[in-house]
């Protein structure tokens, strides 16, 4: 059997039969009233049956009326309670927002942020998942996390970037032991910086990409010594005397307070690390993705 009952219609029907008025019923639906009589004619030619019975100014269900008023309102009601299910979903997302970021941008950036937003949506499970900027940015296309906040990076096409509030910027400086013969300058050349034992980020880093491109700019090419994905090992050896690096002020604003790292700055154009949020640029983005973007750009 087929089921062809028109819900618009029932719907002006349970509202005319509510008031007993077609001119209530316009006033609650924000519609004329010659649309509700419209409807409701059609919806009597459907069935061929009367719904409303007309003496003088006094409206009253028929037989067919009175049996289709309990089905309208139920069918209503639900209408009703479907609208706040889906209202209160866009409020208060929930499931598992999954997030990739770089082990730097954890800890010197997140934690503030993942709390305001999980205090507004205590619903939202976050799991976090670190690597370089670019596996995180390729775990994004590959779907497995839903966004990335990383160091930019050239990006696959298949994705958006939107620039991270508050920290889209993060100056990097050389960083020495304290008893480098660097360590008094006031700031350092590049091309001085090519001489000296040079401990890079590893592949896929916001960084590396950075401090290489700067390289190339000014046609030097850096001694590596070795390539580093854990930013405390590399404070260690650098402290150690071991070499040299170029890591961002966030990541070295504790060491260099007390005294166990040197921070130098760049001559010329300062470098510096744009943190981005990192989404597809195509499809659908769960209502949770959506509430972090937003609180992430408009704040919570």
């Amino acid at each position: 059997m087929r089921f062809d009952l028109n819900l618009k219609q029932l719907k002006v029907f349970y509202f005319v039969a509510r008031h007993l008025s077609f001119t209530r019923a316009a006033e609650e639906l924000f519609i004329t009233q010659p649309a509700v009589t419209m409807q409701i004619s059609s919806l009597e030619r459907q069935y061929g049956l009367p719904l409303f019975s007309r003496k003088k100014n006094e409206l009253s269900l028929t037989e067919a009326g009175s049996v289709l008023f309990p089905y309208a309102e139920k069918l209503v009601e639900i209408g009703f309670e479907a609208e706040r299910a889906l209202f209160n979903l866009k409020a208060n997302p929930h499931g598992v927002l999954r997030i990739g970021t770089t082990k730097a941008i954890a800890r010197y950036m997140l934690s503030p942020c993942i709390l305001s937003y999980q205090s507004a949506f205590p619903r939202v499970r976050i799991k976090l998942d670190e690597g370089s900027s670019d596996e995180m940015a390729m775990s994004v296309v590959f779907g497995r996390n839903d966004l990335a906040i990383v160091g930019r990076i050239p990006y696959d096409e298949k994705l958006e970037a939107v620039p991270f509030p508050g920290g889209e910027v993060d100056t990097l400086f050389l960083v020495v032991a304290p008893d480098h013969k660097f360590a008094p300058l006031p700031e350092i050349a590049l091309e001085a910086v090519a001489q000296e034992p040079l401990i890079l980020r590893e592949r896929g880093s916001g960084i590396r990409h950075v401090v290489l491109e700067a390289f190339e700019r000014k046609g030097v090419t850096p001694n590596v010594l070795l390539e580093a994905s854990n930013v405390d090992f590399i404070k260690d050896l650098i402290a150690k005397g071991a070499g040299i690096s170029v890591l961002s002020r966030m990541s070295i604003a504790k060491e260099v307070q007390e005294g166990s790292l040197r921070a130098i700055p760049l001559a010329g154009e300062p470098l510096a690390i744009h943190v981005d949020i990192v989404l597809p640029r195509e499809g659908y983005r769960p209502l949770a993705v959506e509430s972090f973007l937003a609180a992430m750009t408009k704040g919570t």
